[in-house]
């Protein structure tokens, strides 16, 4: 644990403090989740749950900017779990620390940030302070939940001399806006919901699919519990590698899907996963994994994966109402579809919700302010790469550069 606020310019009678082990971590559990329920632009991808899974696997690859109320003070009032990263600049002949959003190490659909709401002007400048006294070349925040509070965030590091860079994120050749999140509204029922959000066309075929499929036991639906997970999460990952190797390529398949199972089997370990399997008879022909949110009433769909030698016209849409529905029987008021503006979810009532992406790149070039030694293991493997590669000249440049970490 390091505290950046004695004579380094914090102000505004907060302290700011790294935290960057897992035990200083753990002690943090209490004031974190008051803070979650202080905060109402929290999200589950912000708790100390969601993040424990993610920090916990991956040490010396992630801190924790913690904000408190005043020197004196154990009132936590902010929190910016951060990413780090470490990589070999060519051109400069140097490592440079890279950071990102802390929950993008398990892949979290948000990122951003956890704060008291009456101190977030206070709170984002006292962030950006820190920022300014950390050592670091590069911070990119990509999937921030919160963009107001991004802005304030922003505006501040620009004060203080850093030019901000705010980006685009397409996919699908331009045509999808990956910073945008259809979410629908959800009723208290699913008759009002359907009533209420669904245009009449897709309203009424689903009700004629539902009586001629379902009601006669032709197809069904389980849910992923103790006994059934493995199998079930096996049949989702299975179908979705099924369609993407084709498109990505086998090894590229394989390896996006092991993100995909990381972020799974993390929801199963924090009592948030929700996947339901659609059977035809004893086969199945398709899934859809979720991320539940209890403490804020949102589902959020992550993954789908459907046979695609399955010919029904109608999986889509009945995985996505049976999820809707079952939502709404568990107490959610949002269901969420999670990265990207595909036409299709908004056939389900979706409005967009806009996500925030920054990147700021450090301008002062003084070596001693663009490498963190957290990063020294990540840094050390590059060194071992750039021997094998022959480069000696860069190697014995870098390791100049990480002998005087320790000087």
């Amino acid at each position: 644990m390091n505290d950046l606020s004695p004579n380094r310019g914090i102000g505004e009678d907060l302290r700011a403090v790294v935290i960057d082990t897992h035990t200083d971590f753990l002690k943090l559990e209490a004031a974190w989740k008051a803070l979650e329920r202080r905060d109402p632009e929290a999200t589950f991808f912000l708790s100390w749950d969601w993040l424990g899974e993610a920090f916990r696997k991956n040490p010396f690859r992630w801190t924790v900017l913690a904000v408190y109320a005043h020197e004196q003070s154990d009132r936590l009032i902010g929190l910016l779990p951060l990413k780090y990263g470490a990589r070999w600049s060519a051109s400069r002949q140097a490592f440079l620390t890279e950071i990102e959003a802390g929950g993008r190490l398990l892949f979290s659909e948000y990122t951003g940030f956890l704060c008291e709401p009456e101190s977030e002007a206070s709170v984002m400048a006292a962030l950006a302070r820190a920022l300014h006294v950390m050592p670091w070349a590069k911070l990119s925040l990509r999937y921030v939940a919160q963009r107001r509070r991004a802005e304030v965030f922003c505006a501040a590091l620009e004060r203080l001399g850093y030019p901000v860079d705010w980006k685009e994120y397409r996919i699908n050749k331009g045509e999808t806006d990956n910073l945008i999140c259809p979410r629908v509204p959800l009723a208290d029922d699913f008759e009002t919901y359907l009533e209420a959000r669904v245009s009449a066309n897709p309203r009424q075929r689903y009700r004629r699919f539902k009586r001629r499929h379902f009601a006669k036991g032709d197809y069904r639906f389980t849910h992923a519990d103790a006994e059934s997970i493995d199998r079930d999460i096996g049949i989702l990952m299975g179908f979705w590698k099924q369609k993407w190797g084709v498109v990505k390529g086998r090894s590229s398949a394989n390896k996006v899907a092991a993100n995909f199972e990381k972020v799974l089997r993390s929801a199963l370990s924090t009592e948030a996963l929700f996947l339901p399997v659609l059977w035809r008879k004893d086969t199945p022909i398709a899934a859809l994994g979720h991320v539940m949110d209890p403490t804020n009433g949102v589902m959020h769909f992550i993954i789908a994966g459907r046979d695609t030698t399955a010919n029904e016209a109608f999986i889509g849409a009945a995985l996505h109402f049976h999820s809707i529905e079952c939502a709404i029987m568990l107490g959610c008021q949002t269901y969420d579809f999670g990265h990207g503006d595909e036409p299709y979810k908004f056939s389900y009532g979706a409005e967009k919700t806009e996500l925030a992406y920054f990147s700021i790149t450090r301008p002062d070039p003084d070596p001693d302010k663009v490498f963190d030694s957290l990063c020294i293991g990540k840094a050390l493997s590059q060194v071992e790469r750039l021997i094998k590669a022959g480069k000696s000249d860069e190697a014995a440049r870098a390791c100049r550069q990480l002998s005087q970490v320790f000087r």
